[in-house]
């Protein structure tokens, strides 16, 4: 009994070591974002982006379509850490065909959240609509499925069904106990 309760002891102590320093490094890393003021663009027009959480100062690059796409305008000077914001206007080249784009950020300072952040937006067109749910219908046919009565006699059909296993389980419990077996008693 000793030597367990050390295990489970010596097993809290350890997952306890290995959890709290790995949350706290967590709670550091902010994760980055790539918003627009504006869904929608027009063809040379300029596209308002709004960054949060980055590194202060190192040049954030904003490509066009891939994080390995043409660079459309390089933001420097931003302020960075958690909980900040900037923002930045991108001109869109007169000659981008229209529809759906993606601007990704690519800093390369550091990249502690595995992942580009990126924005969606679109040139010259609305953004698809957001989707609807399905119609369903209003109303049930009441010339369809089992009638009330039926539904009622299956129910105490599955109930009497239910009373009887339940019975007949505690019969076989009860008739499976065995009696205690006296012992002799040494006479002194």
């Amino acid at each position: 009994m000793r030597n367990s309760r050390r295990g489970l002891a010596f097993g809290f102590v350890a997952t306890l070591a290995a959890i709290v320093p790995a949350s706290l490094v967590w709670a550091c890393v902010a994760p980055q974002s790539l918003t627009t003021a504006s869904p929608t663009v027009q063809p040379g027009g300029i596209l308002k982006v709004i960054g949060r959480e980055t590194a202060p100062g190192a040049p954030i690059e904003i490509r066009l379509n891939s994080p390995t796409g043409p660079i459309l305008s390089t933001v420097t000077g931003q302020p960075g850490g958690m909980n900040s914001k900037w923002e930045h206007d991108v001109p869109i080249p007169a000659d981008l065909p229209y529809g759906k784009h993606v601007i990704y950020g690519v800093q390369n300072f550091r990249n502690m959240n595995a992942t580009i952040p990126k924005a969606t937006f679109y040139v010259g067109t609305v953004p698809d609509p957001a989707p609807q749910p399905e119609a369903r219908a209003g109303f049930i046919d009441v010339g369809s499925g089992p009638s009330g009565l039926s539904l009622v006699l299956l129910g105490l059909g599955a109930a009497a069904g239910g009373l009887l296993l339940v019975g007949a389980l505690s019969a076989l419990a009860g008739s499976k106990r065995s009696e205690p077996e006296g012992q002799p008693v040494k006479a002194s």
